[in-house]
């Protein structure tokens, strides 16, 4: 049934998105982070490329529509430009399977498309809306289903990975936890309307519950983190705290003995196999990362390709000064674990930099337009967006998930309000000049008549 639903929409999504730039955008971001077929479990919906056909549409809908083409001149935007390029050069001298890392880039310039559009096309408040619904009705809408699961079994419902993209229950939670603010902002945008933000504000609580059933414990120092920083820039700190005291005696009544173990295991991080693992995939990365600051060993070279792999074992007492098992020829290794040493794998010292540089710019700016801004959507999804991006930083530590579109698109919206906000303090200040000058003229008319 699900699947003739979809079919049958497509043809008027597509007439919207054709129409409105912003309305393709938001179907695109809708369906890069689910896939549209999950929603239908098979059938006719799976031989569409629902994703490529909603970026196709929105190059269309931007070329023959009216609207902003210029893309906008500020720091953010820039070093994403700049790391893309690097990122050119790093797969052009990767040290992995040439093959492989290409297919990596692919995945990767269509993310920073995605952001592209983003960060040119966005600029109004409908405009900002229409993405953020994209975002919580894919992922967001998806864990809510799970997370209601988990409640009605007590905490026995398993939660695994739900889409390509989050195949495991650690990005799945970390994506989760990114979509929480979001919602919270559409709660907050539509707070006069009693269905709809409380409608959300569910939605965020069983995103929450989503996460703590996902048993990650990097997502669940996320999530802790999120709270606390919620906490302390809420203005209404009483009614926050209590809801969130809720939320937890909600949370300790379903969950069990085990996962309370595994939680407490934090705390071993030296003793844990887990964290040893993940401390060898750092300090391989640190290695590769030695070996070519500039620019790296291309996209998932240092924990890909054999041969990479037992070169830079070669050389793993350069790092005797870390604690850690050593790693043996044949071992074997999966990913970076960490988003920092992702890209500093991936691209050098140089390459993490110019990423670096792009998050704490984003995070300035939030913080600006949260300080400074007299107008509520503004301040409302600069606090969302630097909560979901403080999430990111927090529980992405141990995951590889540099790249992920939700990331880029958060990005790409702080571009895009920091354009916005700029476009009206530029209006304002031209409206200003336009009240004082008919006053200034007509008194120096009557002066001249006198």
């Amino acid at each position: 049934m699900r699947d003739y639903l979809l079919v049958l929409i497509l043809p008027l999504l597509l007439y919207a998105a054709i129409r409105k730039p912003f309305l393709s955008i938001s179907f695109w971001i809708w369906s890069a982070l689910v896939p549209p077929f999950l929603w239908a479990y098979g059938g006719i919906s799976t031989s569409v490329r629902w994703n490529f056909l909603f970026a196709a549409v929105t190059i269309a809908s931007f070329a023959i529509n009216k609207c902003n083409k210029k893309p906008p001149s500020n720091g953010i935007f820039i070093l994403a430009v700049i790391f893309f390029v690097h990122c050119v050069i790093s797969s052009m001298l990767n040290n992995g399977y040439g093959p492989y890392v290409w297919f990596r880039f692919d995945l990767f310039w269509r993310t920073l498309l995605l952001f592209f559009f983003i960060a040119v096309v966005i600029r109004k408040e409908i405009h900002f809306e229409a993405v953020a619904w994209g975002i919580t009705l894919s992922f967001g809408a998806l864990a809510m289903i799970e997370g209601a699961k988990f409640i009605v079994s007590f905490g026995g419902h398993n939660i695994f990975g739900l889409t390509p993209a989050f195949n495991d229950n650690n990005l799945s939670a970390l994506a989760s936890l990114m979509c929480i603010p979001v919602a919270i902002f559409l709660a907050r945008q539509y707070k006069e309307n009693f269905y709809f933000r409380n409608g959300l504000y569910g939605l965020a609580f069983l995103n929450v519950m989503f996460v703590l059933g996902t048993d990650s414990r990097g997502a669940f120092l996320g999530l802790a983190v999120f709270c606390l920083a919620y906490w302390v820039k809420s203005k209404n700190k009483m009614r926050d705290g209590f809801f969130m005291s809720l939320g937890g005696l909600v949370a300790l009544a379903i969950l069990s003995d085990e996962w309370f173990n595994r939680m407490e295991t934090i705390g071993d991080a030296n003793e844990d196999g887990s964290f040893q693992g993940r401390l060898k995939s750092w300090k391989l990365a640190m290695l590769m990362a030695i070996r070519h600051p500039f620019f790296g060993g291309g996209f998932d070279s240092t924990f890909t390709n054999i041969s990479t792999i037992n070169s830079l074992i070669a050389e793993w007492d350069t790092l005797s000064w870390i604690p850690s098992a050593t790693l043996n020829v044949g071992d074997t290794v999966f990913v970076a674990h960490s988003i920092y040493f992702q890209v500093l794998a991936d691209h050098g010292f140089l390459g993490a930099m110019w990423y670096g540089f792009m998050i704490l710019i984003s995070l300035k700016t939030l913080g600006i337009i949260a300080k400074t801004s007299s107008v509520f959507w503004q301040v409302n999804l600069a606090e969302m967006i630097r909560l979901s991006l403080i999430a990111f930083l927090t529980t992405g530590a141990a995951l590889s998930s540099a790249y992920n579109d939700l990331f880029f698109a958060l990005v790409g919206m702080t571009v895009a309000l920091a354009a916005a906000v700029k476009k009206d303090e530029q209006e304002r200040a031209l409206a200003r000049i336009k009240t004082v000058q008919p006053a200034r003229f007509a008194n120096e008319n009557r002066h001249i008549n006198t």
